[in-house]
């Protein structure tokens, strides 16, 4: 239903990429993601396709081969819920980044994410249990972490099963507050 909303083929595995800047910020690693696609389209045949949220589509043709849907900019939960949920892979390619809400939304979503293993990414994603972490700044890696969660649809329906339990389990409201209540009375005790 979520694919059928967005305009999206029901037939293919749909990647997702997402930034406030998506393709023109280079802390997002966009040119990553571009070269490990490129090498995934002769193992996968053109058997995903890639989704952009944030951005509208440019003027001019894009530089690759795969094909690429631009789904614009959301603002509202239900909205982005629907994305992440057309998603078979998130991909954050961020070559600098803390714990970025996209990951968390997606893991909520039960949409397995595939991103370098830098910053907080590792304290979110559990390589080969929710997601894959890469090899900094490796196309190759990253191209070989989105083509393990492609190519066995059983071990992805797993893999996002784990996605969404590890989401409710580490970023639950109520467990969140749930922290900040036991670190404020730790730091008190502290004084």
């Amino acid at each position: 239903m979520a694919r059928k909303i967005l305009n999206l083929p029901p037939d293919k595995q749909i990647l997702l990429f997402v930034a406030g800047s998506t393709t023109g910020d280079p802390r997002k690693g966009f040119r990553y993601l571009v070269d490990a696609l490129n090498l995934l389209q002769a193992e996968h045949d053109g058997d995903f396709e890639l989704a952009i949220l944030g951005e509208e589509a440019p003027k001019e043709p894009t530089p690759w081969a795969f094909k690429t849907h631009y789904l614009g900019r959301f603002n509202d939960e239900v909205s982005l819920a629907l994305v992440y949920n057309a998603a078979d892979v998130f991909i954050a390619p961020s070559v600098q980044d803390n714990l970025p809400n996209t990951v968390v939304e997606a893991m909520a979503c039960g949409t397995p994410c595939v991103a370098f293993d830098i910053g907080g990414m590792p304290d979110m994603i559990d390589h080969y249990k929710t997601g894959y972490l890469v090899e900094p700044f490796s196309e190759t890696d990253l191209a070989a972490g989105i083509s393990w969660l492609l190519k066995d649809p059983t071990k992805h329906d797993e893999v996002s099963l784990r996605t969404y339990e590890s989401a409710s389990k580490k970023f639950d409201s109520l467990v969140q507050s749930k922290k900040y209540v036991e670190l404020y009375n730790s730091l008190l005790e502290w004084h």
